[in-house]
């Protein structure tokens, strides 16, 4: 009896299996228990592809793209508030990236070097016609000065700010608005940087203090500060554009230009120029008087220097181990006619240093090779020889008035192109280097 039970029992299962599944291909009410409608059109249907809302994404590609691609992503137009840290912008790919600009900040109004968003909590805010104290956004100061009282780590600069500062033992990020200055209409040094102080400034203009020989930016005797300067033009002084007593400089993509004094003076500590322009300053280029470590690399110096009291054109150095000076156009500087330590273009003096990678030519002035002077040599540099006023060699774009474009073209000689082997760092204009074989002489690297 039992054994024909289960037999029963067995058949019973198979025929309701067999019934279920010929259902299902196509009598929409005879699929019982397949879903919560028995319903086999359902079953049948297509089941969708991608994500229909966030809850089905996980870090780092957190966000459903409902509206569009219907993937996961990083972030969307939308939900661009999963974009944090120092990727807070999200981009027209619904990908997280840095901030490139203060406007993209929209509660802060200020984007870090890292690519962060500060918090406004942070930053002392300064304008022209503020009228606050406490230098918020909300109610911004008028002097710079007032800002660095806060000691907040970094201060926001909108407008032209007339200022005199000085930093002793500070700690402060200074960033500045397109078109930011800072100025002053009475004597002095606009901003003197003393003590253990570590100062960044990008994006400013640092120009126009007034009478005696002052200089827009000093780093005191005695000091011990870290100073960089990035994407800052220094211009217009009546004395030097730089000057420094000790401690280290950085300057980057900068411009130092048209100071009544030298570019950047040196009377020691440890300086660094890269993807910079030193031009149009009366007293010369760049000037140090004293042994130190100097780095420049992939600069421009150019105009600077004059035949009546410069005796530096557009270089002076005396580099102490560990120095470099790779890949700078040194052209059209001038010096003075005496004195056995000018030169219209480099003066180096230290026998074991070797200047590689740079184009030194027509240069003015100076004694009797006004390109160099001293016991430094140049290994593969092109230095022109004698004064050779007209040295149009190196085939820029535009060598004479008014541009004075100094890119190189496809016209360039090969002794200038791809001659300089192995270079470090982008050049003068952010370019990658190399863009051949080798690195091409010179601060400028020719794109194809």
């Amino acid at each position: 009896m039992v054994s024909k039970i289960v037999e029963v029992s067995a058949w019973s299962a198979v025929v309701v299996m067999t019934l279920s599944v010929a259902a299902c291909g196509g009598d929409e009410a005879a699929c019982a228990g397949a879903n919560a409608n028995n319903n086999c059109a359902e079953v049948d249907a297509a089941v969708p592809s991608g994500c229909t809302s966030s809850a089905e994404c996980a870090a780092p590609t957190a966000v459903c793209d409902v509206g569009g691609t219907a993937t996961c992503v990083a972030c969307t137009a939308g939900e661009a508030s999963a974009c944090t840290g120092t990727t807070p912008v999200c981009g027209a790919d619904n990908t997280c990236g840095g901030c490139t600009s203060h406007a993209a900040c929209a509660a802060s109004d200020v984007c870090l070097p890292t690519g962060a968003c500060a918090d406004a909590a942070t930053v002392a805010y300064v304008a022209p016609g503020g009228s606050g104290t406490t230098c918020t956004q909300a109610a911004p100061c008028n002097k710079l000065g007032a800002a660095l009282m806060t000691d907040r780590p970094y201060v926001k600069m909108t407008g032209t700010i007339n200022d005199q500062v000085t930093l002793t033992n500070q700690t402060v990020t200074v960033l500045a608005d397109p078109g930011a200055v800072l100025t002053d209409t009475t004597t002095g040094i606009l901003m003197k940087v003393d003590g253990a102080s570590q100062v960044s400034i990008y994006d400013l203009t640092i120009q126009e203090a007034l009478g005696g020989t002052n200089a827009g930016l000093s780093l005191q005797p005695g000091n011990t500060a870290m100073v960089r300067l990035e994407r800052v033009a220094v211009s217009g002084h009546a004395g030097a554009g730089i000057t420094m007593s000790g401690g280290t400089l950085t300057v980057t993509g900068s411009t130092v230009s048209g100071n009544q004094g030298v570019g950047i003076t040196a009377s020691g500590g440890t300086l660094t120029v890269t993807r910079s322009t030193l031009s149009g300053n009366q007293g010369g280029g760049l000037d140090m008087t004293a042994l130190g470590v100097v780095t420049l690399t992939n600069s421009l110096f150019h105009h600077n220097g004059n035949n009546v009291t410069a005796s530096v054109g557009g270089v002076r150095l005396q580099p102490m181990a560990g120095s470099k000076v790779e890949f700078n156009t040194i052209v059209d500087n001038q010096a003075i006619t005496s004195g056995s330590t000018s030169t219209g273009g480099v003066f180096c003096d230290v026998g074991t240093f070797v200047a590689v990678g740079n184009l030194i030519f027509r240069n003015t002035g100076g004694g009797a090779n006004v390109q160099t002077v001293g016991v430094c040599s140049y290994g593969n540099s092109y230095v022109a020889a004698g004064m050779s006023a007209t040295d149009n060699t190196p085939m820029f774009v535009k060598p004479s008035a008014p541009e004075f474009d100094y890119h190189l073209t496809a016209a360039t000689p090969p002794t200038i192109l791809n001659a300089g082997g192995a270079c470090t760092g982008d050049d003068l204009d952010g370019d990658t280097r190399p863009q051949g074989g080798a690195c091409d002489l010179g601060a400028d690297e020719l794109v194809p």
